[in-house]
Formats: structure tokens, C-alpha cells, sequence
């Protein structure tokens, strides 16, 4: 197999599981030039990403339909059709112009894959006729294919959801789920479509028993409490996890490696083929001191031999263990979100995995527990009982009475500030730093501090959520700037940077009033010089956050791994945008003549179905 067959296969297997960031970092990775096959698959990774608009610019740069194949012919009209369902309600118009695109391809091709798709598009969009007359080509192509993997079991299903066959629906996705290719990655774009068709069908409750038969394996973030060891618990409590992670159905799990619970539940999710991804919050040599050694016995041959076969390891922070329960809380609070995002991408549900001697209790697991479900999170706890608890080692002693806080961090400056002339500075700061001024005024609630140099402002929040809007809010402002007074291009804006996460909190003896620095200050300052003008550039840490505090408010894209400035690392960043606001879609009028099932053809299809 050639490098670059390696490659796609490798970018096609980790859409397959659901891991889009993965997938978007190795298809980024060393761009080949001219290699249409890495372009296709860089544009459908950024597709199922929701980063409809810059999928949609390098499909025309890189010319994707020049490959000719019915996928590749019809990415174009999978971007349309996401943009069509970018805003509160369908754009009828876009979808009419994206089921106008499949119909072609689909003529073209003569393919099941673009037929399904203008037949949902036209359903959504009340062209019945079409809808029906596409459903049925689909539904008779299936009984004469008579083919039994997944895709093609699964638009069997979708046309006989186009044409009120719910029942039959759920047979073809019964005989989907069977096949072989039925990865995470297919189901998750299965329900996509299903979810989208709801409203049109008049069954609500019919869809919901599709989705919660077709919906990928749960997303789970775990925790729990650590102890020495004890064969005897353990044995029961692997018994307990076991049974819940094969009862919840649960495939990808984020969480610490702490001794005693965290391990004993990473072990398990392993045993049964768990998608495991190790979150610390802090420095590992650190971590392995606080978390795993003082338990002693093997815990810490057992945290080596889970993180050689964990997917992957992450940080909450990179920074030392300084201080107590608060920097332990932040790596929750990554942890929590990281598992939301994951089950967002993979339309999965998301649930905590827990073990506590006892719900309830005053501990970090308990705290974890009080603050998922504070959230609207659902927890499967496992309660061990009395535990042996090792003694714990003290935090490191304080070297200052300086405080400890957990903040939302924002730079920004302006691109070209250091070429103006002179004489437009005062323009400048009537421009940029007035706007500015004016947007934060909105925010002072929830501003713990700010502060100026030149061009570059520097604000420390409260939360993430009036970071993020605080930050989006400025950019919208300078769409009204008079870049020309100025002397620099058309749409010329800030470029702001936002971190989450533990700083100190001080009096600066020179300033004569508080401020906030540390490790993540400086981390947060290396971002902005990085990010696009007029963009927003987030931190996971901070997308993570942000999805715990405002799941739904906003949209992290995912813009891969970045060189920060002044050789600081490399480390995944996200593009903020907006989430289109939720509204309720009047119900579709009922035209039960146009819309009436072939049963007959449905019934034979997937008798064919099972026969093969």
C-alpha cells in the first residue's frame, strides 16, 4: 500500500470511529499538493465538523468535483444542504438548490446515496411529488441491489421514513446495525438525517424509536474515588462497572488516572474495547505524585500499562500542582466537556461512569458528581461502601499569600498596528479602542479585570460564556470601522484569543491594583498572535468549559493543532462562532394521497435483505 493509500485509510478509520479531531489533525498534516483524495476527505472532515463555510471555500479551491465520483459529486450538495440548516429554521430556498444538485448527480450516477438525499431535502422542503417518486427509485434500486451493509440498509430506511413507513424503517435499520460497517461514524450521520426529518414525517415519536436504536455508543466522562489496594472490592466493583458499561452501551470514555476508582473503571472500559482518552490536570510527574503513588501497591505499573493502550492523552493544563481541590476541579471540568463535545460530534448521548464510597459524600468524585449533574448530566454511580483511603501527601506550602482563581482569559490586538501613521492613531482610537471600550462597558459584571497597551487589550471574566460573548460581540463592531481613515485593508479587525483556566491573583505593586498572572496567562497571550484577523481563536480547555456552561450558545471549530508564538508548543485550537438560535418548525401540512408507502416494494427489499 502506497503512503498515501496509508494515509487516507488511517484519515477514513478515525472517521469511521467518530474522532473528527483526529482525523482533521492527520489529514492537515504534511498537505500534498495535488493529492484530490486528502483534499476530498480535508473538506468531509470539515463538513461533518459543522465548518460548513470553509469546507465549501477549498472544495472550489481544490476542485473536488473534478474527481468525478458520486461522492465527490455530492459533497458539494452535503455543504448546501448544512447551510440550509445553518440557521433557526431550514432555508427552503438552499434546500431546494442542494436537492436540485443531488437530483443531478443522481441522474448522473444512477446512485442510491444522492437519490436518499433529494428525497429528504424535497420532503423537508414540501415538495411531496418528488419526495415520493425519489423514495420509490430508492426503495426499488435497494430490492434489486439486495445488498446488505450498512449504508445501503440504512437509505433503504430513510426512504421508507420519506414515504411513512416507520415499521419498515426500523426492520432496515435492525438489519443495518448487523452489518459489519456499522461504525460510530455511519450511525452518527444516520441520525443526522433522521433528526432532520422529524419534523416533516408527523411522527415524532416514530423518529425517536429510530434514533434511539440507530444513536452510536454513549460518550462517557468517569471518575470516582481513590483507595489502596484490595482485591476483594475491586473485584466486585470491576463487576459493577462491567455491567454498566455493556448495559449503557457506552464507546468512548475521558477521564483521569487517579488510583483506585479511575483506574479499576479505565481498565474496564479497555477490557471492553473503550475508546479511552486520559485527561490530566496537570503536569504528569506532578499528577503521579497527588494521585496514584500515595495509594501505593501496583497502582502505578497498572496507570503505565492503561496509558499505552489509551487513545490518547490530553491536558487540562501543563502547569505544576500548586495549590489544592481547585486545580483538580478545572481537569473535571475539562474532562466533562471534552465527553460533551465528543457525543456532539458523534450525535451520541454523554453520561458520568462514578464510583464514590457513598453518593453524596464531601469529596473531589462527589464534587464531580454535584457538578455534572448541576448541568443536566446523567450519572451511573457505583457505590463501593467503606474504602481504605491512603494518606494523602500535603499541597506544596505556600510561597506567597497570593490567591489562587479559575478565570476566562482574553487578548486581542490589531493586525498593522505598529505601520500606522502617526497622524491616524487618534482615528485608531476612536475607531477600535472606543468600540472596544463600549462592548466591555456591557460586560463589567462580569469583568475581574482589564487593561491596555497600544492596540493590545487584556480581560479577565468570570466564566467562559462572557468571554466567548464579550469576544464575538467585539468582532460583530468592526464591521462599522472606517478601515480607509486608517490606512490599512478593507476588514481589517481585532484577533482575539481566549484561554480558561487557574492563574494567581495578586496586587501589582506598579499598577497599585489586583491582577491575575500565571502559566495559562502567558499561554492565553501566545494564542492571539496566531489567530486570523477579525477571528476568535478558543483553547480546548476553554471550548471544553464553554460547552459545560452554554451547551448550544456557541460553535467551536475545530481548527487543528497550532503553532502558538515565541516556540511556546503546539496545541489544538478552535474557531468561536455563534450557534444559530432554536426555533420551533410549524408541523408540515398532512397530504396523505401523495405520501401514501409502497409496502409491497419495502417489504420485498428487505426480505431480499435478510435472504443475501
Amino acid at each position: 500500500m502506497s503512503p498515501e493509500g496509508s494515509k487516507a485509510d488511517s484519515i477514513r478509520a478515525a472517521l469511521a470511529r467518530g474522532d473528527l479531531l483526529a482525523a482533521y489533525d492527520e489529514v492537515t498534516q504534511g498537505r500534498e499538493p495535488g493529492d484530490r483524495e486528502l483534499h476530498y476527505l480535508e473538506v468531509l472532515t470539515l463538513a461533518r465538523l459543522g465548518d460548513t463555510d470553509q469546507a465549501l471555500r477549498l472544495y472550489a479551491d481544490y476542485r473536488i468535483d473534478a474527481l468525478g465520483d458520486v461522492d465527490a459529486l455530492s459533497l458539494k450538495a452535503r455543504l448546501l444542504k448544512d447551510q440550509a440548516f445553518a440557521g433557526p429554521e431550514p432555508n427552503r430556498a438552499r434546500l431546494l438548490e442542494a436537492c436540485a444538485l443531488y437530483s443531478g448527480v443522481y441522474r448522473q450516477t444512477r446512485s442510491t446515496y444522492p437519490a436518499i438525499n433529494a428525497a429528504t431535502l424535497a420532503k423537508i422542503a414540501g415538495r411531496w411529488r418528488l419526495a415520493i417518486s425519489m423514495a420509490r427509485a430508492v426503495v426499488a434500486q435497494c430490492e434489486a441491489d439486495a445488498r446488505t451493509d450498512y449504508f445501503s440498509m440504512a437509505t433503504l430506511a430513510e426512504a421508507l421514513v420519506v414515504l411513512g413507513d416507520i415499521e419498515g424503517a426500523s426492520l432496515a435499520l435492525n438489519q443495518a446495525l448487523r452489518a459489519p460497517d456499522a461504525d460510530a461514524g455511519a450511525r452518527s450521520t444516520t441520525v443526522l438525517q433522521l433528526q432532520r426529518l422529524a419534523r416533516a414525517t408527523g411522527d415524532p415519536d416514530g423518529i425517536q424509536r429510530l434514533l434511539d436504536l440507530v444513536r452510536p455508543p454513549k460518550v462517557a466522562m468517569f471518575c470516582g474515588n481513590i483507595f489502596v489496594e484490595d482485591p476483594e472490592i475491586e473485584a466486585r466493583l470491576a463487576s459493577e462497572v462491567a455491567r454498566l458499561i455493556a448495559e449503557e452501551d457506552i464507546g468512548v470514555a475521558y477521564g483521569a488516572l487517579a488510583a483506585g476508582s479511575d483506574i479499576l473503571i479505565a481498565e474496564e472500559l479497555l477490557d471492553h474495547g473503550v475508546e479511552l482518552h486520559v485527561v490530566l490536570p496537570f503536569a504528569e510527574a506532578d499528577f503521579l505524585e497527588q494521585s496514584v503513588a500515595p495509594a501505593g501497591g501496583h497502582w502505578l505499573s497498572r496507570y503505565a500499562a492503561v496509558k499505552a493502550r489509551a487513545a490518547s492523552i490530553a491536558f487540562a493544563s501543563h502547569m505544576r500542582y500548586v495549590d489544592g481541590a481547585a486545580q483538580f476541579g478545572y481537569g473535571s471540568k475539562v474532562t466533562m466537556g471534552l465527553a460533551r463535545l465528543r457525543a456532539r460530534h458523534l450525535n451520541s448521548a454523554v453520561l458520568q461512569l462514578a464510583i464514590v464510597e457513598s453518593v453524596g459524600a464531601v469529596t473531589l468524585s462527589g464534587s464531580d458528581i454535584g457538578d455534572w449533574r448541576a448541568t443536566g448530566g446523567r450519572s451511573a454511580v457505583v457505590t463501593a461502601g467503606p474504602l481504605q483511603r491512603p494518606k494523602m501527601p500535603p499541597a506544596p506550602p505556600p510561597r506567597s499569600r497570593v490567591e489562587r482563581s479559575t478565570s476566562g482569559l482574553m487578548f486581542m490586538d490589531y493586525p498593522g498596528f505598529a505601520a500606522l501613521d502617526e497622524q491616524v492613531l487618534p482615528i485608531f482610537y476612536d475607531e477600535v479602542m472606543v468600540r472596544v471600550a463600549k462592548v466591555l462597558k456591557r460586560y463589567e459584571g462580569a469583568i475581574r479585570e482589564s487593561n491596555s497597551w497600544g492596540d493590545a487589550v487584556f480581560v479577565v471574566f468570570d466564566d467562559a460564556t462572557s468571554a466567548a460573548a464579550a469576544a464575538l460581540d467585539i468582532c460583530e463592531r468592526f464591521t462599522e470601522v472606517d478601515c480607509a481613515a486608517m490606512g490599512v485593508p478593507e476588514g481589517t479587525a481585532m484577533r482575539v484569543a481566549l484561554h480558561y483556566g487557574p492563574t494567581y491573583v495578586g496586587y501589582d505593586p506598579v499598577r497599585r491594583e489586583t491582577a491575575h498572572f500565571g502559566t495559562e496567562v502567558s499561554r492565553a497571550a501566545r494564542i492571539e498572535p496566531v489567530t486570523p484577523s477579525g477571528s476568535v481563536y478558543v483553547t480546548e480547555s476553554f471550548a471544553a468549559v464553554l460547552e459545560m456552561e452554554a451547551a448550544g450558545r456557541f460553535l467551536c471549530n475545530y481548527v487543528g493543532k497550532v503553532s502558538l508564538a515565541k516556540g511556546y508548543g503546539v496545541f489544538p485550537l478552535y474557531g468561536l462562532t455563534r450557534a444559530p438560535a432554536e426555533a420551533e418548525q410549524p408541523a408540515e401540512p398532512a397530504e396523505r394521497a401523495q405520501r401514501a408507502p409502497r409496502r409491497d416494494a419495502a417489504s420485498r427489499a428487505i426480505a431480499a435483505a435478510r435472504r443475501a
